[in-house]
């Protein structure tokens, strides 16, 4: 498999986090081993997920196209028995069975588990440098921290592995399909959902690589997404479609990703020597300064009259619950990662109360947009001693183990049994089988 080139990428010229592997492995097994019962059944019926979807929505008879030719790569339909033009899972089809590989592997982090999700998210041994690859330097964003610009490069005809093969050179943005080269409508929530799923995947093979993507992915949010001359506010897509459309969704998963970013970042400074503990810094009060920048907007322009929950667009203010778990942890890390004072502990709390008056246990839009809401509301509730959400994911979790399951084992209706064409899917859709795997394994991972 042919990998993309790091080399010159800003992150990657930083040096690589200091990381005991032999300790942190012993620490991954510790913590295996301490699983409860109730993680332990959880993590089962991950597993076996996760198996069951590499086998039933595994392509291999589908290249990828690079600009030149297609290269035979395996990866995943986007539904069962496809006769499409283009089969392969987009970023939105797939991302739940990105976080599922995570969540299992952070729940369990034998060696092959987390092989299988480092495959997953760079594909099968990735090349440090591709044969052939053609690299043409240009001016990069501007570095906020710094003050500077960046040499940029991308390479025009390399295919990336893995969910880095949704990366389009051209866009400087992860594509909706894998292996598109050339200017197409692009989008930005697309590029936070993928880019929160390698922050969950770094968090757990604490590789540099994995935290480039995810920066990626945000400064192509931060930079191209904004509306800078129009009052603000972050776009749906990159054709500004339909009719100058905002997107609640960008904004909120847009600003989990910043603020999930910065604490990594300064994660990495931690053990990073001189320069590279600046640069990482640097980074870090620069996407935080972002992701303020987004939800101060959000606050003023986006909210509403659901107690801070955001709104799906300028047009229609309805709350939607997986724009409210992400808007609820950025803010939550906020309080954490600023000084003391800082206004985004009460308001984290007090949009965590409006979520669970509005969605309480009504929870019916899909698994796959769920699934997102019930993950981040688990880790907002470690954080700030909140009990009410693991009860929640925990009955949903039964319900879908319950009634999602078809005949064929996989889980491809809504939690309470009825058909997907009611819950914004199509039939046999493979992000409707991960997004209940995925709840699974966040279950095994956070909630003893």
């Amino acid at each position: 498999m042919i990998g993309r080139a790091h080399t010159v990428r800003p992150l990657a010229r930083w040096a690589p986090v200091a990381v005991s592997y032999l300790v942190a492995s012993l620490l991954l097994v510790s913590q295996a081993a301490a699983l409860t019962a109730q993680q332990s059944n959880y993590l089962k019926l991950a597993e076996r997920g996760v198996a069951q979807a590499k086998r039933t929505f595994k392509d291999a008879r589908h290249g990828i196209w690079n600009g030149k030719r297609n290269v035979p790569v395996s990866w995943f339909d986007e539904r069962l028995g496809s006769h499409m033009a283009y089969p392969l899972a987009t970023i939105w089809g797939s991302v739940a069975l990105f976080e599922s590989l995570s969540a299992i592997a952070s729940a369990n982090p034998t060696a092959a588990n987390r092989a299988a999700l480092d495959a997953f998210a760079e594909g099968t041994r990735p090349a440090a440098r591709p044969p052939g690859a053609r690299i043409a330097k240009r001016p990069g964003p501007a570095n906020a921290a710094a003050g500077a610009r960046v040499a940029w490069a991308h390479t025009a005809t390399v295919v990336y592995g893995g969910a880095e093969s949704y990366w389009d050179p051209a866009m400087g943005a992860f594509a909706p399909y894998p292996g598109d080269r050339g200017p197409a409508n692009t989008w930005f929530d697309d590029n936070a959902w993928w880019g929160i799923a390698f922050i969950d995947a770094y968090k757990v093979l604490h590789k540099t690589r994995l935290l480039q993507d995810a920066q990626d992915a945000f400064q192509f949010i931060a930079r191209r997404g904004w509306d800078g001359s129009g009052g603000g506010g972050l776009f749906w897509n990159t054709y500004h479609s339909p009719g100058g459309q905002k997107s609640g969704e960008a904004l909120a998963a847009g600003s989990l990703l910043g603020a999930l970013l910065a604490g990594a970042l300064k994660e990495a400074a931690a053990s990073a020597p001189g320069r590279a503990k600046a640069a990482y810094m640097a980074a870090a009060g620069a996407d935080t300064q972002t992701v303020e920048k987004f939800l101060g907007w959000g606050d003023s322009h986006f909210t509403g009259n659901f107690g801070g929950l955001y709104s799906r667009t300028q047009f229609d203010n309805t709350p939607m619950p997986y724009v409210a778990g992400p808007e609820i942890e950025a803010k939550q890390l906020l309080c954490t990662e600023l000084p003391n004072g800082n206004p985004y502990c009460a308001q984290a709390r007090q949009v965590a109360d409006a979520a669970f008056k509005r969605f309480a246990y009504r929870l019916d839009m899909g698994p796959q947009f769920d699934v997102i809401y019930l993950h981040w509301m688990l880790v907002y509730g470690q954080q700030a001693g909140d009990g009410r959400w693991a009860p929640m994911a925990l009955h949903f979790a039964s319900e879908g183990s319950a009634n999602a399951r078809a005949a064929s084992g996989l889980y491809l209706r809504a939690w309470d049994g009825t058909d997907m064409s009611g819950h914004q899917a199509e039939p046999n859709m493979l992000r409707t089988d991960a997004a209940t795997v995925e709840l699974f394994g966040w279950l095994a991972a956070d909630v003893p």
